[in-house]
């Protein structure tokens, strides 16, 4: 569903119009744990005829606007692991969860979700057909709501579409699992930010950065706080920072020389893993961190020996600065 929202969008950036599209997917979990989705795609005979595009095996018909339409439709079945591959939506044989607020905030982003269909005017109607009857839903389309299957469309818009079987509502009910949170660590820093997932055992995950919905996008120099975040309240929070920034060393230049002892200065902005001097590892303690001053917060290092001298300085992320001289 979010790949066939994805195209339509990319078709209809060109305009300004509203009511081009309307997209319908109907998604059927079958008895034997296969998932069955028909989608059609509808753009409008005005639109069309307009752009001077034709449409290969479309079917020209009129739709509930009253309007008319060239509609392709194509249906696939497959397992819920593949079918289910939309990180907005959690789909199981009783639990049916479709995150409607925005992942992104980007327009140029190709991952669209449903509401970037919404905030481009596109008309959606969703039909889920779960294994038994649905107990609890926020379904909208009441007439089309019923035994097994719920109906939803953009004419409501909420923080989410949801239906649970008994069964599924008992899991959530019962489930006392925080979330996983996966490719990074609790306190962890990066220079290049890994693939972060996240998954749950019984259903869907909502995630915030920095109490703000979560996207790649927003992620900031820094750090950063993500939270994920079930349908019954678990949640697990991780402090992550990225840092594309090499230390800072000063009070030395590179391939100076110098008389008498020599001393520098190091920091990083986020997290100083360590520093060496000639290879070996400089005690970082709070006795040698400047305490105000040009220098406040940085570790103060003096070398005494007379020779040809490395200096290092390397971050958590990895990121690295080295500097060279010679004391006389």
């Amino acid at each position: 569903m979010k790949k066939t929202i994805g195209v339509i969008l990319l078709s209809c950036l060109a305009i300004a119009s509203t009511g081009c599209m309307r997209v319908y997917g109907n998604y059927v979990v079958n008895d034997d744990g296969t998932v069955t989705v028909t989608s059609k795609q509808s753009i409008s005979k005005e639109f069309s005829d307009q752009m001077g595009e034709p449409q290969p095996n479309a079917v020209l018909e009129t739709l509930e606007d009253g309007k008319q339409y060239y509609s392709t439709t194509d249906t696939q079945t497959g397992s819920i692991n593949d079918i289910n591959n939309d990180t907005d939506m959690t789909l199981t044989k009783d639990i049916f969860y479709y995150h409607i607020a925005p992942s992104s905030n980007n327009v140029n982003n190709t991952d669209y979700d449903l509401a970037n269909a919404i905030s481009q005017s596109i008309y959606v109607k969703l039909g889920v057909t779960l294994s038994s009857d649905i107990v609890d839903t926020n379904a909208n389309i009441t007439s089309e709501t019923s035994g097994k299957t719920a109906t939803f469309d953009t004419t409501f818009i909420g923080a989410s579409w949801y239906a649970y079987t008994a069964q599924g509502k008992a899991l959530i009910d019962a489930d006392t699992t925080a979330p996983v949170i996966q490719g990074i660590t609790d306190g962890g820093s990066y220079s290049t930010i890994p693939e972060i997932t996240f998954s749950d055992d019984t259903a869907a995950v909502i995630t915030t950065l920095n109490g703000k919905e979560y996207s790649t996008l927003n992620i900031k120099n820094g750090k950063n706080v993500i939270t994920a975040t079930d349908l019954k309240g678990n949640s697990t929070t991780l402090t992550f920072y990225k840092d594309t920034e090499a230390p800072t060393i000063k009070g030395i230049k590179n391939g100076n020389k110098y008389t008498n002892n020599v001393t520098f200065y190091v920091k990083d902005k986020v997290n100083l893993k360590k520093i060496t001097v000639d290879g070996k590892n400089q005690k970082l303690t709070k006795s040698k961190l400047v305490k105000k001053g040009k220098y406040k917060d940085y570790y103060k290092i003096t070398i005494k020996k007379k020779g040809n001298h490395k200096i290092t300085a390397i971050d958590n992320a990895g990121n690295k600065s080295s500097i060279k001289i010679k004391i006389q």
